[in-house]
């Protein structure tokens, strides 16, 4: 009997192999399988769901749902298969899919906040489970909750919906309220960089979309450290945020406490377009008119400036869509501050404790310290933010999607130094009460003015691949 070369079997085998469905083949004892795949819509705002838990009841098989709301569950047996959906905030679904052997069964899932059931007697319609989903705000919570529960680590998620419009659309004011996580205060009041849990802002990577953050304030930053400021981030461009907590594999070594990362809005999230926009004006309780007054420079300046952002999401159609937000806001703070130098014992409650000379500045009981300096500054600072991003995303494939962002970000600062400095350098003994001093000494008066500029450009391209490899 002729028998087959060893080679031509092996290729034979490979090219079968390959013409078969690898999700559709027999399972582990024998019987026929197949597949399901379909997407999962929250009707109630037209929202693709990500992380929602499609599971086969009586069976191990599950899976959760991508960024666009797609699921494939590979190795369903054959017959009719019991399919459950689970989704934090929406009404739980089961349904009966029939699976033929060796093929795929398409089944898109419609998850409601609100059931409605007619009575065929009466015609009343009863009420079921009410789950409220009305407001952009519950929505983005529900998101960030299911994604926690299902989270490999411990991450704290939350929707940039979920806190509405943040001053100035800066990402450190937003992050501030999340727990384990500190901001850096910088000079002008600004949320700067990130500490999580206590390590300091160099071991907490920043990303966006899981590409690093660039830091491009070479005023507040660390130059070519691992540092990362928030100046140049804006947050409208943000679906939401990840804090994860427990370094898994996947994230790089520098992150001894846990990293941020930031997802950028998508265009496969939604069904249909949806644009939101806000425009406000920014003011402080020092300035409320709208009239011209003086600074933070020689000319005089309105204090009150207006301000806007806007987000546009376009599901093209199931295979096209692209984003596209931005903003601009200016904001006039002013930064009073005041500090005085006690000599001897000082007073711990109001100002700092400094040493007596013999020659200067005599020595006194702890019942009788004596102020030798005050200083008075009075900066002010306009800040003006401005932001762009856009995002276009395109279906290769049923399983493969290819998507380009790119997001810019102006930070501009002038700030007006006032200081005042008053210093006795010298007291003669006896010449010093705890409520006045006297002495010889100089005033000083200074001023001028500081400027910051920083921009980022951030450009991704990925491609990603649902399904088996």
């Amino acid at each position: 009997m002729k028998t087959k070369n060893p080679l031509s079997l092996l290729l034979s085998g490979l090219i079968a192999l390959a013409a078969a469905p690898a999700d559709s083949v027999r399972a582990a004892d024998g019987s026929a399988t197949g597949l399901i795949e379909g997407r999962v819509l929250n009707v109630t705002n037209g929202t693709y769901i990500e992380k929602a838990r499609v599971k086969v009841e009586g069976t191990s098989l599950e899976a959760f749902t991508d960024s666009a709301g797609n699921y494939r569950l590979a190795r369903v047996p054959a017959g009719t298969a019991k399919v459950k959906t689970f989704f934090t905030g929406l009404v739980t679904q089961t349904a009966d899919v029939v699976v033929s052997p060796g093929q795929t069964a398409v089944h898109n899932i419609a998850l409601e906040g609100l059931q409605r059931k007619s009575s065929a007697t009466d015609g009343t319609i009863r009420l079921a489970e009410f789950v409220v989903t009305g407001s952009k705000e519950m929505d983005g919570a529900a998101i960030a909750i299911n994604e926690q529960r299902f989270a490999p680590n411990a991450v704290t998620v939350v929707a940039a919906d979920e806190f509405g419009s943040m001053a100035e659309g800066n990402v450190g004011e937003f992050m501030k309220f999340l727990p384990g996580v500190t901001m850096d205060i910088g000079e002008s009041g600004d949320a700067n960089t990130v500490s999580i849990n206590g390590v300091p802002a160099a071991n907490v990577p920043i990303t966006v979309g899981g590409f690093d953050l660039a830091s491009a304030n070479q005023f507040f930053g660390s130059g070519t450290g691992r540092e990362v400021n928030l100046d140049q981030v804006s947050l409208n461009s943000i679906a939401r945020i990840e804090v994860a907590y427990t370094p898994t594999p996947e994230i790089t070594g520098s992150a001894l406490a846990g990293s941020v990362n930031m997802v950028p809005r998508s265009a496969f999230e939604r069904s249909k377009p949806v644009f939101t926009g806000s425009a406000f004006i920014m003011m402080r309780d020092s300035e409320k008119t709208f009239r011209t007054t003086p600074g933070p420079s020689r000319v005089p300046t309105r204090k009150i400036h207006p301000g806007f952002d806007f987000s546009y999401i376009v599901p093209v159609n199931k295979r096209f869509g692209f984003t596209l937000s931005g903003g601009r806001s200016t904001n006039y703070t002013t930064e009073h501050g005041s500090s005085r130098d006690w000599r001897g014992s000082g007073f711990p409650t109001t100002g700092l404790t400094a040493p007596t000379a013999a020659t200067q500045y005599p020595d006194t009981t702890v019942d009788r310290p004596y102020l030798t300096a005050f200083s008075f500054t009075l900066p002010t600072k306009v800040t003006t933010r401005t932001s762009i991003a856009a995002t276009v995303d395109f279906k290769l494939a049923p399983n493969d999607t290819l998507s380009f962002s790119i997001q810019y970000a102006n930070y501009d600062s002038m700030t007006n130094g006032r200081h005042i400095f008053f210093q006795l350098q010298r007291v003669e003994p006896g010449d010093f009460t705890p409520t006045s001093t006297r002495g010889t000494g100089m005033l000083t008066i200074q001023t001028g003015d500081y400027l910051s500029n920083g921009t980022t450009y951030m450009p991704s391209l990925t491609w990603r691949h649902d399904g088996t490899v």
